[in-house]
């Protein structure tokens, strides 16, 4: 897995998440039901423009690293990172896969995440739906979409301060369009597990 280049931020990014729904309408009265299955992701297209040879050259020997859809690398969500900390926050208990996930570690009694957060738990970037407050003993329910795919083991790291989400091109082909000074392009990324 590769880092993503220090300092090479784009211009715009188009974030969100592709859940794994199914609906089923009947051919009759039209009602509809859905049934929801694991293996949601997230997905990003990344524009850059106005980069200079040094960055534009920073952008495609990332590229050429990454070997089209082959690699993978951190992707960092830029505008949610976080300043102050609250514990070393780890997994409590082992076995669960859903959308919650008991916690220890955590600085006691005071509210340690806030809904719209990101937190890594092995390489899944979630997002917290919930505000959460620790106990006096330091634990916390966090409430998370999308699912966890795997129960993470007892203890696993709950990244909270520099979350990220493992990425992987979308497609083999990457085009730049180059100028006489500058350069620009688009990077279209999905979730890789």
């Amino acid at each position: 897995m590769i880092e993503w280049p220090q300092g090479l931020t784009p211009y715009r990014m188009d974030w969100g998440r592709v859940y794994n729904n199914r609906a089923f309408t009947s051919p009759f009265s039209n009602a509809q039901q859905i049934r929801t299955y694991p293996g949601a992701y997230w997905q990003c297209s990344l524009q850059f423009r106005n980069l200079f040879e040094s960055d534009e050259r920073r952008l495609t020997s990332f590229i050429g690293r990454l070997q089209g859809m082959a690699g993978t690398f951190k992707l960092y969500p830029w505008r949610r990172s976080r300043a102050g900390a609250a514990g070393t926050a780890r997994v409590n208990g082992s076995g669960n896969a859903s959308g919650t996930v008991p916690s220890r570690g955590w600085t006691p009694s005071v509210q340690v995440l806030a809904a719209g957060d990101y937190i890594t738990i092995n390489d899944q970037l979630l997002e917290v739906v919930e505000d959460v407050i620790s106990t006096s003993q330091g634990n916390a329910t966090i409430q998370v979409s999308p699912w966890l795919r795997s129960p993470p083991a007892d203890g696993a790291l709950i990244e909270y301060r520099n979350p990220y989400a493992v990425m992987r091109l979308a497609s083999d082909e990457q085009v730049m369009s180059v100028e006489t000074l500058v350069a620009g392009g688009t990077l279209d990324c999905r979730e890789a597990f």
